[in-house]
């Protein structure tokens, strides 16, 4: 099911990730590196030299949509989150600088959050206040930790109506400071379904699917 531009998203269609919604040549790069569902690093320290990743690296955006017809900035978004999911953030962000939308912001912030450079994150997220992804990524993220317990995260979740980009750089920031191995295994639950929703988002958008 495509939702029109503008609409809010549903939670329930956000929590299951399918590969068949994205394309053969988009599943041949994510399908052997954990089918999009990969705990990507809060703070990585260089791409993950996988098979999907080299893959990518030999697409032309054309390539990835198949050769349809798509919206060139939304394509440009998906290349970037997709060098994201790989960790690839020079690359990510080479693409993420030279969008001027709000996504494009969205995904400049993920990359500066993983960097850590967590003031530029900041910077970037505000930009990003309102995104239509953001009222089922909070309820995608109370989800994730209901499968194992966290009750402070999911306070500080719920205290918002809706996903508070600044919060998660705050817990980030906290997590590589030393916050133990309870908040970090949280927290790569949640930028999972961070990535899975924004995504799904952008290639939607890319191809003009309602």
């Amino acid at each position: 099911m495509f939702l029109p531009v503008g609409a809010v998203y549903n939670v329930h269609e956000m929590m299951t990730f399918s590969l068949d919604e994205y394309g053969t040549t988009i599943a041949s790069i994510l399908g052997p590196a954990e089918g999009g569902a990969r705990l990507m690093p809060l703070a990585p320290d260089g791409p993950w030299r996988h098979e999907g990743w080299e893959r990518l690296k030999g697409c032309s955006t054309e390539a990835l949509f198949d050769q349809a017809p798509v919206s060139g900035e939304f394509a440009s978004c998906v290349e970037s989150a997709l060098y994201l999911y790989f960790s690839d953030l020079d690359r990510s962000h080479t693409i993420s600088q030279n969008i001027s939308s709000t996504t494009g912001s969205f995904l400049h912030g993920i990359m500066h959050r993983q960097e850590p450079d967590f003031s530029n994150a900041k910077y970037w997220f505000r930009k990003v206040a309102g995104h239509p992804v953001f009222g089922a990524l909070r309820d995608a993220a109370l989800a994730t930790l209901s499968e194992g317990g966290a009750a402070g995260l999911r306070g500080s979740i719920e205290g918002h109506v809706e996903w508070d980009a600044l919060w998660m750089v705050d817990q980030c920031e906290a997590a590589h400071r030393g916050g133990g191995r309870a908040l970090e295994d949280q927290l790569l639950r949640i930028q999972r379904a961070e990535w899975q929703a924004v995504f799904d988002y952008c290639y939607r958008r890319a191809v003009g699917a309602e």
